[in-house]
């Protein structure tokens, strides 16, 4: 597998004054661990691919993009409400802007790079088979705004800019983050080129917010949701839903969208009612590489969700299983 690493598409959150609990050193931390271990990693592969406002304007509405691509005041206002960073009450939540080192509006740049990352993986898939890339993930954007610490959603822009400019027709994106891929449902539901598995919490955020006809209730292709005290019966249930999705007919390529924050050592509270040991974590990565690799699929991954000083641990053993085969 291609491993992708791009130290000047990290977000850095603390440097816009961002507290979110965010591991926002995993992909360093990844990065050294392969390192160490001499298994190869590709660097800074951003500028070869090329992002327009057309590739996000496929995904995203018309008004969202006039605030993107508007003035200052209007981005910033829109990384507020994705990061959450003003609470019902008016005040600051998990921010403090006199801690930041830049303005808020350039942590868009960053973002904007972490989607040429998901592209450049996507891209690098179809020619090798598969290709993870240390970054990506932003599933809970949807086509009106982001939202979820995701301000554009990287993995349905890569899917259409695909099927645009690499001959791809048909996608699969599987979702195990500990979080419903809801601005992925949302963004696909009227698209039957791109099929989309969720597997995540049942109860936890963003299911138990807003009202049952809300966008973020629309349901993926293939939709599992894990109840508190379910481990068990995680894994038969991902194997059941690959099964399910693989009946609606093989794709040209699968987006895993691999969250590790159903890590038990996350320290999301709201990932909380999903603990999988670290040995489940590698049993779910696994089923899904060989489920893909089995049938041919190319397969590219994003890192999405994963909180805490522990969760890059998930990435590596992962990465160190399938670079040992």
């Amino acid at each position: 597998m291609k491993i992708l690493h791009d130290p000047n598409s990290n977000l850095h959150l603390t440097k816009y004054g961002i507290q979110v609990p965010l591991a926002d050193d995993r992909d360093f931390k990844v990065y050294d661990f392969l390192n160490n271990k001499g298994i190869p990693v590709t660097m800074n592969f951003t500028q070869n691919v090329s992002l327009t406002k057309e590739d996000i304007a496929r995904v995203h509405n018309e008004e969202f993009m006039s605030k993107l691509y508007g003035t200052k005041e209007e981005l910033r206002h829109e990384i507020i409400k994705c990061y959450e960073l003003i609470n019902e009450n008016g005040e600051y939540n998990r921010y403090d802007p006199n801690a930041a080192k830049a303005p808020l509006e350039e942590l868009f740049d960053s973002v904007l790079l972490k989607t040429k990352g998901t592209m450049f993986a996507v891209q690098e898939a179809l020619k090798t088979g598969a290709c993870f890339f240390l970054g990506g993930g932003f599933h809970h954007a949807m086509s009106f705004g982001g939202r979820g610490f995701c301000l554009i959603n990287d993995v349905v822009i890569a899917s259409r800019w695909a099927q645009k400019n690499l001959g791809v027709k048909t996608v699969w994106v599987i979702d195990v983050d500990a979080h419903k891929g809801d601005g992925t449902a949302e963004l696909t539901q009227h698209d039957p080129s791109i099929k989309t598995l969720s597997i995540h919490m049942a109860d936890s955020w963003p299911l138990d917010n807003g009202s049952p006809d809300s966008p973020w209730f629309i349901p993926s292709d293939v939709e599992i949701g894990i109840k508190a005290n379910q481990e068990s019966t995680y894994l038969p249930r991902l194997e059941e839903g690959l099964k399910t999705l693989e009946a609606m007919g093989k794709p040209d390529l699968a987006i895993v969208v691999q969250g590790s924050d159903p890590y038990e050592k996350d320290r999301l509270p709201s990932a909380s009612f999903l603990k999988l040991t670290k040995e489940q974590m590698l049993e779910r990565d696994l089923l899904v590489y060989y489920f893909l690799k089995d049938r041919g699929i190319p397969q590219a991954y994003v890192m999405a969700g994963g909180y805490g000083e522990h969760v890059y641990e998930i990435y590596c053993q992962f990465l160190e299983a399938i670079s040992s085969k």
